[in-house]
């Protein structure tokens, strides 16, 4: 009896120990690293199938850690932006792996995006979004917005010089025309998640460009800055630990001539950095009559210089610097053609250079000619500081993003367009500062729920530098008379009469975010997320005449008024609101994914 009972208690042990045995965690350690250069690569995805907690990416030295329960062989896939998404089919775990994966030129069938925070494929997150690696920005040579609108149909921007530039998604965004000092852009525009506040930035050449998401609507729930039309989501290369280099050049006509180089590599043990320069240069697009030389010109240097810090195997931080500077000799606008309007005959734009004894030089605008007689300045700078830190906490990544940017502009411009002095000044320099910070967790809740929270502020400074300029010549007044009174040609009316405006706007924007993304079956997910904005802005607001005919007749200060008077306002105002949305999506097979958001 003793014995049989012995028997099933062996048993009965032998069964708990095969199944422990089935159960238990198994550790597949190694690193990932380009199959030609031999680089170990950061940030890649590594994912054990069968087992959806079993996933996790490579850190600062390209090394990577994961604890999975299922069964042998292991199916190991390893994906990354810029390279062929790989499988390897592993029998045990008995030494380190080392994964080679292959560069990609083209877009990827497989394409890992960061658009939620998160490291994921494009086809399984429920945003519409495009996106475009690396290298097909450097084999298409759009080094700027400007170029990569191109490759994405959805994407336009509106650019009349740095300031005046509007970048819409779907045709939403900023309206074409000035641009408003006090509106925020439609469109976000981050490197690095770092929003840049200002629409000049999208002006600035690609350094180090990893990839460039395209999120089309609204995206306040995932980023910080509330972003109601779309996203423009840049990542560049980041430092590594194993030593690198390259250079390029590009060479084209009208005398253009592209440079970039990179170097990376180790400074520590536990410290990398990567140094990055860019610098364009092309002769100028439209010959200027007056002065006899080529304009809207090239002229663009920037660097960009990062530091990696592996402060333990959780948590990595990287600082980064980068400035540009801008200086072409831009942005000067063809005339394309004359068209007659409902105004007075005398208005006609024909009949006004005919009574001012002067002609366009051209009306076919692929003559490329000008003869504008103010000259063109266009000095743009912008740079910042950053710094990145990303922790590994329970299931999750929280990551902090402090940064502080800047933006100088120092233009002249002919905004009349012509060789007469209707405007004879067209100057407004200006500066602006802002201090952003965002705080957000991106992880798991559980096996069914992933989420995103986040808390965000950007704080803003922009002021004239000194003071915008705006002055008339000696023909402003055929182009500002609006009645056929003989005191309009009273000489000497509005030579010199112009403005000077001072302003100060100082804004401040506070948001918490968060999403959530719960998969009720592996093929539908539910999304909810929510947003609370608060807003604040104020304003101080002085223009001034100066110049012009000096006299106190009531009639002819009449009609300096109609071309400008002083104007002066200040204005503090706030702003708090909720919003949000949600998203039911659906995949119906490994082709089609299909969702709704409301």
């Amino acid at each position: 009896m003793k014995t049989k009972n012995y028997v099933l208690i062996l048993f009965l042990v032998a069964f708990s120990l095969s199944g422990f045995a089935q159960n238990k965690q198994v550790q597949l350690s190694g690193k990932v690293k380009d199959e030609r250069s031999g680089e170990y690569l950061i940030g890649v995805a590594v994912q054990v199938k069968g087992d959806k907690n079993a996933a996790t990416t490579t850190d600062a030295t390209g090394s990577f850690n994961i604890k999975t329960t299922a069964k042998f062989p292991l199916h190991a896939f390893v994906s990354y932006v810029g390279y062929e998404t790989q499988e390897y089919i592993i029998e045990s775990v008995d030494e380190e792996f080392v994964f080679e994966i292959r560069q990609s030129s083209n877009l990827l069938n497989q394409v890992v995006v960061t658009a939620r925070r998160r490291s994921e494929t494009a086809q399984n997150i429920p945003i519409p979004i495009s996106v475009i690696g690396g290298p097909l920005v450097a084999e298409t040579g759009a080094f700027n917005v400007n170029r990569i609108k191109e490759l994405v149909p959805s994407v336009q921007l509106y650019s009349s010089n740095p300031r005046n530039t509007g970048l819409n998604i779907r045709g939403l965004g900023s309206s074409f025309g000035l641009t408003n000092d006090g509106i925020d852009p439609g469109v976000g525009f981050y490197v690095d998640g770092v929003y840049f506040a200002r629409p000049a930035a999208t002006t600035l050449d690609f350094i180090d460009i990893e990839q460039i998401e395209v999120l089309r609507g609204p995206q306040g729930t995932l980023f910080g800055k509330n972003t109601t039309a779309g996203a423009f989501n840049v990542s560049t290369k980041k430092p590594s630990f194993t030593p690198g280099a390259n250079f390029e050049v590009s060479y084209g006509n009208y005398g253009y001539i592209q440079a970039k180089s990179s170097i990376t590599g180790p400074l520590t043990k536990n410290i990398a950095a990567r140094v990055s320069f860019s610098g364009t240069q092309r002769d100028g697009t439209i010959f200027n009559n007056f002065t006899q030389t080529y304009i809207n010109d090239l002229n663009n240097l920037g660097g960009r210089a990062q530091l990696l810090f592996k402060l333990s195997d959780k948590t990595t931080a990287i600082l980064t610097g980068d400035a540009t500077r801008q200086r072409p000799t831009g942005y000067a606008q063809v005339i394309a053609g004359v068209v007659t309007t409902k105004r007075a005959a005398y208005r006609q734009f024909n009949n006004i250079i005919a009574d001012l004894g002067w002609s366009l030089p051209t009306t076919n605008p692929f003559d490329r000619i000008v003869d504008q007689d103010t000259p063109w300045r266009s000095g743009n700078d912008l740079g910042g500081v950053s710094l990145n830190i990303d922790t590994k906490i329970g299931t999750g990544t929280l990551t902090s993003t402090t940064a502080w940017r800047y933006w100088i502009w120092d233009p002249s411009n002919d905004r009349d367009f012509t060789g007469l002095q209707a405007l004879a000044l067209s100057q407004a320099p200006s500066k602006h500062k802002q201090w952003s910070q965002e705080v957000r967790w991106a992880g798991s809740l559980g096996k069914k729920v992933t989420a995103v929270f986040g808390v965000f502020a950007i704080a803003q400074d922009l002021r004239t530098n000194p003071y915008h300029t705006e002055e008339s010549g000696s023909d402003q007044w055929r182009f500002a008379q609006n009645s056929t009174s003989a005191l309009w040609k009273t000489p000497g009316l509005l030579d010199g009469f112009g403005i000077k405006t001072t302003s100060l706007l100082n804004t401040f924007s506070g948001a918490a975010f968060a999403q959530v993304d719960w998969a009720i079956t592996d093929k539908l997910h539910v999304l909810p997320g929510i947003r609370a904005n608060y807003d604040q802005k104020k304003v101080d607001y002085k223009r001034e005449t100066y110049g012009g005919l000096e006299t106190t007749d009531a009639a002819l200060l009449a009609l300096k008024k109609v071309v400008y008077s002083n104007q002066a306002f200040k204005a503090d105002t706030d702003n708090t609101n909720f919003s949000g949305q949600v998203t039911v999506a659906y995949k119906a097979g490994k082709k089609l994914n299909a969702f709704a958001t409301y």
